[in-house]
């Protein structure tokens, strides 16, 4: 059961990005080139996320500000995210997607955004699983990773699930985030792009903080529900506020 679990959760991290970009492809003849920016976008953000986390102590254990009290801790690895993402969606619109303004480019932008951060981690959790199977068939798994080979085939069944449909909730949210920061060009107004920031900031900082608390998987996956419902709000309200395409 749990191989059939992991297997309809690599599908999702895969599949559901690229069958997305196809889909934008075929519907509104979505550009290459602009779901390819938003996916450079994600990886340029980590390329500053990443280290700035380990500056701040929230890679690694035990210094910085991992030793602060929780509500602290969380709070800034939330902005931590949020600044990084938000600000190199809004380097890239501002200066290299320039002619991307419409609700459409929006959403085909924050689609290549969200469905590279999927794809990257589903390739990484195919290749956990894939070295897992291999250590548990070889039968000669040396005494110190044993504790984790054990405990990786001993997690519930609906973990994989669980993760497979977060990517689905996250992708929803990269849309919104990606329109709201359009907006703030659009409309000349950095209110748009605080509220991206705070949004992302609230969503990665309750993260933190309820994986610290100790909350169950499923009660996780349910607030990041919640998120994704609310940026498919902001997704459906912004259509048709924001500037027509070009006829």
């Amino acid at each position: 059961m749990l191989y059939l679990a992991f297997a309809v959760q690599i599908a999702l991290m895969l599949g559901v990005p690229l069958g997305l970009w196809v889909v934008l492809r075929r519907r509104w003849a979505a550009a290459w080139g602009l779901i390819g920016a938003g996916a450079v976008t994600f990886i340029a953000s980590q390329v500053v996320h990443l280290p700035l986390n380990w500056a701040l102590g929230l890679l690694g254990t035990g210094r910085g500000v991992a030793l602060w009290p929780l509500p602290a801790m969380a709070t800034v690895a939330g902005l931590s995210a949020g600044i990084c993402e938000e600000g190199a969606r809004y380097l890239v619109l501002r200066h290299w997607q320039r002619r991307a303004r419409s609700w459409r480019d929006g959403v085909v932008y924050g689609a290549g955004h969200g469905g590279m951060e999927s794809l990257l981690l589903g390739l990484l959790v195919m290749a956990n699983v894939v070295t897992m199977f291999m250590l548990r068939q070889s039968g000669a798994v040396p005494p110190q990773y044993r504790p984790q080979v054990e405990e990786f085939w001993a997690i519930a069944w609906y973990m994989p699930l669980l993760g497979g449909v977060e990517r689905v909730f996250a992708i929803i949210v990269q849309i919104a985030l990606a329109l709201l920061v359009m907006q703030s060009l659009i409309r000349g107004n950095p209110l748009w792009l605080i509220l991206a920031i705070l949004f992302h900031t609230a969503l990665d900082g309750v993260a933190v903080a309820m994986a610290h608390l100790g909350w169950s998987a499923a009660a996780m996956e349910g607030v990041v529900a919640l998120f994704a419902l609310g940026g498919l709000a902001i997704i459906l309200a912004l259509r048709g506020k924001m500037e027509p395409e070009p006829a």
